[in-house]
């Protein structure tokens, strides 16, 4: 592989010493200001129906920044929860406590819950971190707790969503444009919404291994969220998407569009349990 830092990964792709990169928008933060809206778990935190939201945005011309690149697949991961090395009896168990953030909208979360957000800690780093008391807690998506050591250096897991994070696979365009006709059709009949189901099929499969096995170790404390607690979190969320909303006109209009695609969505996955 070539650019060991996620941070050029796209820059490395738009300047062709990359054809293909796996990309974090956090890693690239003002380059598509239109994903920090897929944080935000507050229609839903299924990470298939926002991914397809997000895929078919684009496509209708709603998500911009992509004019150097090629997007194979647009989605996000499950969401983030809170993993810690702390007791937790609420909400107000945050109070003071430093926690590991990654993005904007996870600081301003988690400084409203009383919590200290610490930046600057890259995934690798977090193990080590937790480990040595320089952080504790973080928050991580259950599918890659256990790769990166998070599972191993923590105890009590908070089931409650607290964001999602946006991801993206893209191709530089011009090296997408030179293929042959049949190269294209081949590349647009695997990527797009086949893939991310894929993506989003493994990423739920080892979310679910990893809860089942925290859930059932007498050594951990797995803890539900309580009902009054989750409405305190959806007012952060709430706020959270009306700051968005009211940064510009075009924000406002991909959230009302959103709205609709995700009832169509919904509504198609209904369809097809049928």
């Amino acid at each position: 592989s070539l650019g060991r830092s996620g941070k050029l990964q796209y820059w490395l792709v738009k300047q062709s010493v990359l054809d293909i990169a796996w990309i974090l928008p956090s890693d690239t933060p003002g380059l598509f200001p239109a994903t920090d809206f897929f944080e935000i778990p507050l229609k839903s935190d299924d990470p298939l129906l926002i991914s397809l939201a997000f895929w078919r945005l684009y496509q209708r011309g709603y998500v911009k920044g992509f004019e150097d690149v090629k997007p194979l697949a647009l989605y996000v991961s499950p969401p983030y929860r809170m993993h810690l090395r702390f007791a937790y009896d609420g909400p107000e168990s945050l109070s003071g406590r430093k926690i590991r953030a990654v993005t904007s909208l996870q600081s301003r979360l988690l400084e409203d819950a009383g919590a200290t957000p610490i930046g600057g800690i890259t995934t690798t780093q977090v193990a080590e971190s937790l480990s040595r008391d320089l952080i504790d807690g973080a928050l991580f998506s259950w599918h890659g707790v256990k790769a990166v050591g998070v599972m191993r250096s923590t105890s009590v897991h908070v089931d409650q969503p607290i964001t999602l994070a946006p991801a993206m696979i893209v191709m530089n365009r011009k090296v997408y444009d030179g293929l042959t006709p049949e190269a294209r059709a081949a590349i647009d009949a695997k990527s797009g919404e086949p893939l991310i189901r894929m993506l989003v099929q493994s990423m739920n499969k080892a979310a679910a291994e990893a809860v089942n096995e925290a859930s059932t170790d007498p050594d951990r404390s797995f803890i539900e969220s309580r009902t009054e607690d989750a409405e305190i979190w959806r007012g952060r969320f709430e706020k959270a998407a009306r700051n968005w909303r009211s940064k510009s006109p075009d924000n406002e209009r991909i959230a009302v569009a959103f709205d609709g695609i995700l009832e169509e969505i919904v509504q198609e996955e209904a369809d097809a349990r049928e």
